[in-house]
């Protein structure tokens, strides 16, 4: 972990939502996981994913985000009073209250005795597995670069 700018892919799913749990989605995320890495390593800046399980239960949002794993932060458990849905769907970057969902933010890490989150900002997202999978077909593109 450094400071810098960093790409953060984030799925949004549940347990409980049946199009959270269509066969292809998984293969279609990994496809999104690589063409953002992909894309964080032309622009040269960090990558990290998060998965968000919008489920009541905990367990079963944490076996649920298995499925579209590895992450390197997950959170589960609460419904729609999820941490990682309060911030990414109803905070400072708004959407729509859907799931799945797949959201690229880009944010800096400052560390100057602590770390800290600086400037984030939704550079795509998409929800429902229409605009997933078509998103996957694109190539899962960013906006350029704006420094």
């Amino acid at each position: 972990m450094e400071a810098g700018t960093e790409l953060v892919l984030i799925f949004v799913g549940s347990s409980n939502c049946g199009w959270s749990n269509v066969a292809e989605l998984p293969e279609l995320f990994s496809k999104i996981r690589g063409d953002v890495l992909l894309a964080a390593k032309e622009r040269s800046t960090g990558f990290a994913t998060l998965g968000v399980a919008r489920d009541l239960v905990v367990q079963n949002g944490l076996e649920h985000l298995e499925k579209f794993g590895p992450f390197d932060e997950v959170t589960a458990g609460r419904g729609w009073l999820n941490m990682g849905v309060l911030e990414y769907i109803y905070g400072d970057m708004p959407g729509v209250a859907a799931t799945p969902q797949v959201i690229v933010v880009e944010r800096t890490v400052e560390r100057d005795g602590e770390w800290r989150i600086e400037d984030q900002r939704v550079l795509a997202r998409r929800a429902g597995l229409d605009e997933i999978e078509e998103w996957a077909k694109e190539g899962a593109p960013l906006p350029p670069e704006i420094r």
